[in-house]
């Protein structure tokens, strides 16, 4: 029984013992149990290759992985900083940009609806002159309705409103003629 109880203390010192082993994520050794987690996460294996005290070899190589590993690892992290870092700034100068365009279009709104009133007010105001001048020209032309025209046979009186149709009608009759005859009146 003695033995046994010797041979279970040993066994059982040699299990609690510290193994000297490294996990490896993938081709380099993990720098962090958070990057050991991830990885494991992502993959599913985490390996565990064993440390020896006897190969002085293998230990400096290895201190030389991991220090090379957490170099890239802070490369990393730096590296995912300053990208996101661009990102916000990005962003922030795009939504500045689009800031300063809603601002120029708000106001070049207001310029064409200023525009647009000034232009409405002087259509409205020359179209109250015209009205005026129309007004001023029919009183003008109501002084003179009747035009007498006075011919060595007979006199003719023309109103002004069929004086345009018979100097229409004279043009046409005359244009086939070498010459216009100005005493050709029509009745």
């Amino acid at each position: 029984m003695k033995k046994n109880f010797i041979i279970f203390i040993f066994i059982f010192m040699i299990s609690c013992s510290n193994n000297k082993g490294v996990y490896w994520c993938g081709d380099h050794p993990c720098i962090n149990n958070k990057e050991k987690e991830a990885y494991f996460k992502k993959t599913m294996i985490v390996e565990v290759k064993n440390y020896n005290k006897g190969k002085s070899k293998n230990d400096s190589e290895i201190e030389r992985l991991m220090n090379q590993a957490k170099l890239d690892e802070k490369k990393r992290i730096y590296n995912e900083k300053q990208i996101k870092k661009e990102a916000e700034n990005e962003e922030k100068d795009l939504a500045k940009r689009i800031k300063i365009e809603e601002k120029k279009r708000i106001k070049e709104e207001k310029e064409l609806a200023k525009q647009l009133k000034i232009d409405e007010k002087k259509r409205i105001k020359e179209e109250k002159k015209l009205a005026k001048q129309i007004k001023i020209d029919e009183k003008k032309l109501k002084k003179k309705e009747t035009l007498k025209i006075d011919t060595p046979t007979e006199n003719i009186e023309v109103y002004s409103e069929k004086f345009n149709d018979l100097v229409n009608k004279i043009i046409k009759r005359n244009n086939s003629r070498p010459y216009p005859e100005i005493n050709d009146i029509p009745k």
